[in-house]
């Protein structure tokens, strides 16, 4: 029986960073399963963006709807929507097998190997293949790459999560288990029901699920949820603030939505091996929406 051939990577190439409004109009007309079927996985999709540029201005805006102090330097989080529309060109391949409503966002990672100054000679470098199986379904990573003058200066790793038809194990080791960890409070704010729609006027991602509570509705929420990257983001400010950490590395798993409106509370601790552990708490009900760690 002859070999099944090895498929080759898909590779895209862009020499500014797409507009993201038009991917978000093709998700309404995704005809692709919602669900990871079971003997399919995802072929190696490339993506790069020849130049990167952004202006004072959008940055600015970002800093004051993410809550960062104003200044020259480059928040951690934000090239991560500068890379947005790269994302959704290679997520709305046909090549990848499942739909983009449905993802779920269960995992971030964002390191800055310098800190970013300024965008002249910056190119973005992606990339996405295979899934692990995980308990609840299939997960994706999807891995970008900021370069500068051709040595790389920031990298991220998000986790996405797709119900899959059929559950398997994936051979991992079980999660770490968290340590002891002393949480104190570093900070309250009100996330108010139009957070979702500033976030995507910065971020142009104007997903549905977070714009009002009756286009979230039609997705399965109650109300519209908060970004997940606007909470991060938030909680990184928040520290930068707050704490003597000006954070430069971030891992952190997604427990919860936000629903809108909210009052939230981030609680910050040393853990045994003396990182920084952080969580978001609703301010009621004490559930928590996200935690994880963070490193200078």
């Amino acid at each position: 029986m002859p070999d099944t051939p090895i498929p080759q990577p898909v590779k895209l190439q862009f020499g500014r960073p797409p507009s993201v409004i038009p991917g978000f109009l093709k998700t309404l007309l995704d005809r692709r399963p919602g669900r990871l079927e079971e003997g399919l996985t995802c072929p190696r999709i490339e993506g790069r963006v020849g130049r990167l540029a952004w202006t004072a201005g959008s940055l600015r805006r970002y800093s004051e709807v993410c809550g960062f102090t104003a200044s020259d330097a480059v928040p951690l989080p934000f090239p991560h929507i500068a890379a947005a529309g790269l994302h959704l060109q290679m997520l709305l391949r046909p090549e990848f097998p499942v739909r983009l409503p449905g993802l779920i966002h269960v995992w971030h990672r964002i390191q800055n190997v310098v800190p970013l100054r300024g965008s002249d000679g910056l190119t973005i470098g992606a990339w996405i293949e295979g899934h692990q199986d995980a308990e609840s379904g299939a997960e994706f990573c999807l891995h970008t790459e900021l370069r500068q003058d051709g040595e790389a200066v920031w990298q991220e790793q998000t986790g996405f999560l797709a119900r899959s038809v059929r559950r398997a194990s994936s051979g991992r080791p079980p999660a770490e288990k968290p340590g002891s960890v002393e949480y104190a409070r570093v900070g309250r704010w009100r996330a108010d029901a139009d957070i979702g729609r500033r976030y995507a006027r910065v971020s142009r991602d104007y997903n549905p699920i977070h714009l009002f509570a009756r286009t979230a509705r039609r997705f399965g929420f109650p109300a519209a949820i908060a970004h997940g990257m606007w909470s991060l983001a938030r909680c990184i400010a928040e520290l930068q603030n707050q704490t003597a950490l000006d954070p430069g590395q971030v891992d952190v798993r997604f427990r919860r939505p936000v629903l809108l409106p909210a009052e939230l509370v981030l609680e910050a601790g040393q853990d045994g091996a003396g990182q920084l552990a952080f969580r978001l708490i609703d301010g009621v009900s004490s559930a928590i929406y996200l935690e994880g760690k963070a490193a200078a």
